[in-house]
């Protein structure tokens, strides 16, 4: 028995200390990230471009308005803070064109801005002999290349492909310490996940230092157009969790499980909507846990 506490007061304190302890370790396994860049494209967001004609931020509709002809090397870039470290890439899609052999890409690239050097990580709308298809791409320092698609053979799931006239969310995820990489594309006006995956053994990555929109080396077909808008771009910097087990580095593709198809008609809508705010679970439960054992501490003080 602790001096002056009779022993029935005994348990609950050391339970309150075990909640506080347990909410601790959930903080720590969970990470913290914070926002380097955040664009709702509500005022001028200062994106570089050579060629404002066809790619410009739209002032009426609060979107960025792109059009990328093969051929033209087009870039459209923001230059971001970031040093290396884990982050998350995401933003709003509306593809209204996708002409076969065209495609858009955004991602996190070095100044060269090529779509087949490094060093890139970048989701890739493509339509082409497989249809129109979603990509993820990594190129390392070295022009290494891994790199998975939403066609069945790729992936080894059933062929997922986007239609225009509908508003997709996009997440690309790195991880500098899991070295991994992975996309997510779901539908924004009901949140359900239309495709995923993820790639492992991600190595060997050099600078980055720009957001961007590129066609700079690809020369497929001069007079393929793709063409929407975009909206809601994020980028967070990650401070992943303390590991307890080493990166899996033998296996070269680790899947994320089967896409979830949306059954019956997709969801319709353009650019700009509201984005769905969502909160984290496990912020939510460590504030519960706190408040259970702040609550149950001060319980026992009133009654001492």
């Amino acid at each position: 028995m602790i001096q002056g506490l009779p022993r029935r007061h005994l348990r609950p304190i050391i339970l309150a200390l075990l909640i506080l302890v347990s909410a601790a370790g959930m903080v720590r396994a969970q990470g913290t990230s914070s926002v380097i860049y955040s664009t709702d494209f509500s005022s001028d967001p200062d994106w570089v471009t050579n060629n404002p004609y066809t790619n410009h931020w739209d002032e009426t509709r609060g979107v960025f308005h792109y059009l990328l002809r093969d051929s033209t090397n087009t870039f459209v870039y923001k230059k971001v803070p970031y040093n290396g470290e884990s982050f998350r890439l995401e933003y709003d899609l509306f593809p209204v064109r996708t002409d076969f052999q065209a495609s858009f890409r955004l991602g996190l690239g070095n100044r060269n801005m090529q779509i087949n050097q490094g060093t890139t990580i970048f989701s890739e709308f493509e339509n082409g002999p497989y249809g129109k298809i979603m990509w993820l791409r990594i190129i390392d320092q070295a022009n290494q290349r891994r790199e998975v698609s939403s066609y069945g053979q790729s992936y080894g799931g059933p062929s997922v492909r986007f239609s225009e006239g509908i508003p997709y969310h996009v997440v690309l995820d790195y991880s500098r310490e899991l070295r991994s990489a992975s996309i997510t594309v779901s539908f924004i006006p009901n949140g359900s996940t239309f495709w995923g995956y993820s790639l492992a053994s991600i190595t060997n990555l050099g600078v980055m230092d720009r957001i961007y929109l590129s066609t700079i080396g690809d020369f497929e077909n001069p007079s393929a157009v793709a063409e929407g808008d975009i909206d809601n771009v994020v980028m967070s910097s990650i401070s992943s969790p303390v590991e307890t087990t080493s990166p899996t580095t033998s296996s070269p593709v680790t899947a994320t499980g089967g896409p979830t198809q949306l059954t019956g008609t997709p969801p319709t809508g353009s650019l700009p909507l509201t984005p769905t705010t969502q909160k984290s679970t496990p912020i939510l439960l460590v504030t519960a846990f706190v408040a259970l054992a702040i609550g149950m501490v001060f319980a026992l003080a009133r009654r001492r």
